[in-house]
């Protein structure tokens, strides 16, 4: 009888650790993934807020906050 339990929550505690990530993954404003992205966040009135960037030499920079109103951009980087 116990065993039929247990098997019963791992299933239910599977899917909610699944939403979880799923929800913060998605919650997650998104930043700078490869060299030569940059990131431009705004507030609600169009002021800028933060700025996050991977440059050329794969050095990554961040001033100020993240938001979901954003800008993106890709640099130029010549290969090495």
């Amino acid at each position: 009888m116990k065993t039929s339990i247990t098997r019963g929550r791992r299933p239910l505690l599977l899917a909610l650790a699944t939403a979880l990530v799923v929800g913060a993954a998605i919650a997650a404003p998104p930043g700078p993934t490869a060299i030569g992205d940059f990131y431009y966040y705004f507030d609600a009135s169009g002021n800028t807020i933060g700025y996050r960037a991977i440059d050329c030499y794969g050095n990554y920079s961040a001033w100020g906050t993240t938001s979901n109103r954003y800008s993106v951009g890709h640099a130029y980087c010549v290969p090495r």
